[in-house]
This record gives structure tokens, sequence and C-alpha cells, in this order.
């Protein structure tokens, strides 16, 4: 049965693409581009969520622009359309999407003097591959992303090693459908054929029983962390060019497993997830021996560290505006207007969990 679900949605995504490719049309060109405008921002949504959803994606981008006059905010859109991009969160070939990514934020003019980057739970690691892989711009036109800071939200880091997230699909028969048969495929055989190719959260999950198996079959997260025995240096030189690195945890975070992943802290290698042994960032080899420039960018202030108080993703408008926008994806020029305040207007404070459900409930 579950062999067959995943069957289902690979070929339902490949049709959708193929139908929604036709109707794929390049953004419009900036109509002023010399003139003096915030940096802008590119953001990759999480697991269920799609770029443009109104109650999520779509709302934060729609509340950020309308606070600062003249923001540009790009929303991630893996594939042709916002279905293909739900599905593709569950179900696809990760190095695909950064690649795909890459290319697209490239093209994308607006960006091309640079911009900030925020990553939501697993779209946390995916950007983080666009900026190792694909950053390290200087100039407009040099074939490379000019990615100045970057957020992340309840990433998973260092992986997870467990999957206990399809909870907050219950609402939605389709989404929970497909996160159960991710989920199977996963617990089954995660570092198997096909599911290590076509299952999204088998590219990031990390079997501290196996980690052998894990460093030579995962084709995602053990490259772009840097761990297998040659490292590529690419990845460590463009992420230090950051002038700053934000790893934002959930306090109460029950969703990824172990929580400390948005921290890049992971399991003990050997021993069981209930027995909670995690390694923080700063002991793990990972840091000590700096396989990706993290110690560099901590010995020079640059890597920021802090809890979201609360459950994975269930933060309210006001606390990221206060607590994340501002001080992190705002250039000082544009805190404060005429007024002597930033916001336009005051929204309703709303979880992004709460949003998730509501959403597929209403689907």
């Amino acid at each position: 049965a579950m062999r067959l679900a995943l069957v289902a949605a690979l070929v339902a995504l490949a049709a959708s693409r193929a139908e929604g490719a036709r109707g794929l049309l390049p953004p419009p060109p900036d109509p002023e581009p010399s003139r003096r405008v915030p940096t802008p921002i590119v953001m990759w949504h999480g697991m269920g969520d799609n770029c443009c959803d109104p109650v999520s994606m779509g709302h934060l981008k729609s509340v950020m622009e309308s606070r600062v006059p003249g923001l540009y905010v790009h929303n991630v859109m893996v594939g042709p359309n916002p279905w293909v991009d739900a599905m593709e969160g569950f179900f696809g070939d990760v190095n695909h999407q950064v690649e795909e990514q890459c290319a697209r934020l490239l093209a994308e003019p607006r960006l091309a003097e640079g911009f900030y980057a925020v990553g939501f739970s697993q779209g946390s690691q995916f950007m983080r591959a666009v900026v190792q892989r694909c950053g390290g711009g200087e100039r407009s036109g040099d074939g490379r992303l000019n990615v100045k800071r970057l957020v992340t939200m309840g990433g998973q880091h260092a992986g997870v090693s467990d999957l206990p997230g399809c909870v907050a699909y219950e609402g939605n028969a389709t989404l929970s459908a497909y996160c159960r048969a991710a989920e199977a495929a996963v617990r089954a055989a995660a570092y198997s054929f096909p599911a290590r190719k076509t299952v999204v959260q088998a590219q990031y999950f990390r079997d501290p029983r196996d980690l052998d198996k894990y460093l030579a079959r995962n084709p995602f997260l053990p490259d772009v962390n840097n761990e297998k025995p040659v490292k590529n240096p690419k990845y460590k030189a463009n992420l230090v060019r950051l002038e700053r690195l934000v790893l934002i945890r959930f306090s109460e975070d029950t969703i990824v497993v172990p929580k400390d992943s948005a921290w890049f802290g992971s399991f003990r290698e050997g021993t069981r997830v209930e027995d909670d042994d995690v390694v923080p960032l700063r002991e793990s080899k990972l840091y000590q021996e700096d396989w990706l420039g993290l110690r560099l960018l901590d010995e020079a202030g640059k890597l920021v560290m802090f809890d979201c108080p609360g459950q994975h993703m269930a933060f309210g408008d006001d606390w990221f505006f206060a607590n994340v926008f501002e001080p992190h994806l705002l250039d000082d020029d544009f805190k404060r207007g005429e007024s002597g305040g930033l916001l336009r207007r005051r929204v309703e404070a709303k979880s992004f969990l709460a949003a998730s459900r509501e959403r597929t409930q209403a689907m």
C-alpha cells in the first residue's frame, strides 16, 4: 500500500509539472531599477505549505511589503504552480529543487544586487544549500547569488531522527495521505532506492545508530553539511561571506526531532531517539573542525542563536516582526519612517501552525 501511494503521488506530481509548465511566465521587469529600495527578501516555506497561500506565506509576504514601502519579497515556488510546490514538499529530489531555485533566483533582476534569505522548517536547510552551492556573488551579472544574510526558523540543519509531523495535516485527507506515505517510506527504508531519491524527508533523515549508511546513501544532507571525508571548500567559503546567520529554535518543538537540529544539534552516534542524548553545535566535529565555517562566523559575532517560545512554527506576526524582521531582515535606514515608526498598520497575530491547520481543513 505504501508503494502504491508513493507511485501515485509521483505520477500526479509529474503530470502537474508538465501541465503547469506551459503557464509559467517570467516576472515583469522592475519599472524603476535605479531607485533606492530596501534589500529584497527571499523565503522558502516548509513541508505541506506553498509559496502563495493567503493564510501563510502569501500572508507574510503581503504584510511585509505593506509595512515597508518599496520592499520586494520573493517566495520560492518549486515547480510550475502552488499545488506542485506543496506536493514537492513531500515527494521530489531536493538537489534538483535547489538547482532549480538557484537558476530562478539568478534570473530575477530585482535580486541582482543581493538579498536576505529566510527558511522556514525544512526550507531552512534547502535555503542554506542555495547559499552554499550558488552563493558567493560580488556584483550583478557574475553568475552567483549575493546572499547577505540567512535566517532560519525551526530548521533541520542536522537532520531528523524521527518523523512525527503528520499530525498537522489531519484536517485534510489529501495532504495527510501524502504525509503518511512519505513517513511510511522513510520508516521502512530511508536510505533505499527510490525513497532516498523521491521522498523529501528521507533526504535529511539521520539515523544515529547507522551513520555509515547515512553518509554513504543519503543524497543531500551529508553533502550540504560537508560531513563526507572530502570537504567542499566552496560551501564554507560561501557561508562565511554572510553578514549574519540567524538560527531560531522553537522551545517546545515536538515536530523536529531533535529540536536542537535547528541549531545544528544532533543525537550522539549510537544512541536511540528515546535516549535524548544531543550533541550541541559547539561540541560537534562540524563546529570544532569547522567544516562549514560556523565557528568562524561565531567567533566573528555573526552567528545568532535564540528561541521562539512555543511549538514548531507557532509564531504570530507581532513576534516575527519584533524579533526577526526588524532586527535581522530590514536595513537600518528603513527602520524608521516619518511618523517615527516602521509599521503602517497592525494585523491580527496568527501562528503559522494555526494557519496551516485552517488551510488544510478548508481544502
